[in-house]
């Protein structure tokens, strides 16, 4: 009986162990704490505010045990969700770290302790302050990255916030939103486009965030450039010589129909302008690998040569600006040439209209990316 007990052992450990890990991994975990409603700071809270904890496994709390005038006070949570908790400050209670208990006893607790002052430090109703804000990237491009504002502010509770976009040479609001009933002292995020219903509403230029209470003017909360192309090589780079230039002469009587951008083979390309690949494939004697893109919200085509290698992008795939399209190469005629793309603008349609030179345009893009 001894030798069977003893070989009926490790099973046994093995079928309770996994039972245990899984405990474990889903213990109640604080991560943050801050004061929601009736605040008097992130922190500074006073008998009556209300406090929010976030973190995981949180739906299993069923109190709150906060340090309080003669021992402890337990209070049970206003709201319990999986990621975070609340609960009400109770009259009694003092500074401290409150405790968070779960249904089987077990107790965990964010790091910040709680500063409970008299109700007169609480913030006035009509209080609002930005504490922190950031607009990123600096320079945007339309159909590009979403312009990503974060911010932080400070009131006695949730607040509708108005958040603006400001043409900075003009002054001229071109776009603004409501948020509804955002939480003070937690870190907000908002993303913009620059388009409404797929199309621009702001033009090319610096552009000013102000966040604020609607009705008023707002807090400058960042700044950032926003432009309709990104210059498709995105490395060291030259426009060559009268060889490189639109419109010089080839053999057999044919003419350059775009202009070469000679950059090391390797360099990343991108999409000019957002669209839909529209062709792609490989031409040994002339383009090598190449591909084709529609222009977004315009009627150009922009064609890609001289790939190092097939693009990623396939036929009728959606691409963004600036996303990666291929790399510099030599493929083709460019073989004995050197690295460089081949780049075209088709403004009436690449199968049905005529190449323009692309000098202007590219020099100009250059310019602000």
């Amino acid at each position: 009986m001894r030798r069977r007990a003893a070989a009926l052992a490790p099973v046994l450990l093995a079928l309770v162990a996994p039972a245990w890990a899984a405990a474990a991994d889903h213990a109640p975990q604080a991560a943050r704490v801050q004061c929601v409603t009736a605040c008097a700071g992130a922190h500074r809270v006073a008998p009556g505010s209300t406090v929010r904890w976030e973190g995981r496994h949180l739906a299993a709390i069923k109190s709150v045990r906060f340090s309080a005038h003669g021992g402890r006070e337990n209070v049970d949570p206003t709201a319990s969700r999986g990621n975070f908790v609340t609960a009400r400050v109770p009259r009694r209670a003092v500074t401290g770290r409150p405790v968070l208990v779960g249904s089987r006893g077990q107790q965990t607790y964010a790091k910040a302790v709680l500063s409970v002052v008299s109700r007169h430090r609480v913030l006035s109703p009509n209080a609002f302050g930005l504490l922190h804000s950031r607009a990123r990237p600096h320079t945007a491009f339309f159909d590009g990255h979403q312009v990503r504002v974060s911010f932080r502010f400070a009131a006695r509770g949730p607040r509708d916030v108005k958040v603006k976009m400001v043409r900075a040479s003009t002054g001229a609001v071109v776009d603004s939103r409501v948020l509804h009933q955002v939480t003070p002292f937690a870190k907000h995020v908002l993303r913009w486009t620059g388009t409404r219903g797929g199309r621009s509403i702001a033009p090319a230029g610096v552009y000013e965030v102000r966040i604020g209470r609607p009705g008023h003017k707002g807090t400058h909360a960042g700044h950032f450039k926003l432009f309709p192309f990104e210059f498709p090589v995105r490395g060291s780079h030259s426009y060559g010589g009268a060889e490189q230039r639109f419109g010089a002469p080839r053999s057999g009587g044919r003419v350059h129909q775009g202009q070469d951008v000679l950059s090391p083979c390797g360099t990343r390309e991108v999409a000019a302008r957002g669209g839909r690949v529209q062709a792609e494939g490989y031409d040994p004697v002339l383009y090598g690998y190449w591909l084709v893109i529609d222009g977004r919200h315009t009627r150009t085509d922009y064609r890609y040569a001289h790939l190092e290698a097939p693009t990623p992008v396939a036929r009728g795939r959606r691409v963004r600006t600036g996303q990666t399209v291929g790399h510099v190469g030599r493929t083709g005629n460019a073989r004995t040439v050197g690295c460089m793309l081949h780049f075209e603008e088709w403004p009436r349609g690449w199968e049905n209209g005529s190449p323009i030179d692309p000098l202007p345009d590219l020099e100009r893009w250059d310019r602000w990316s």
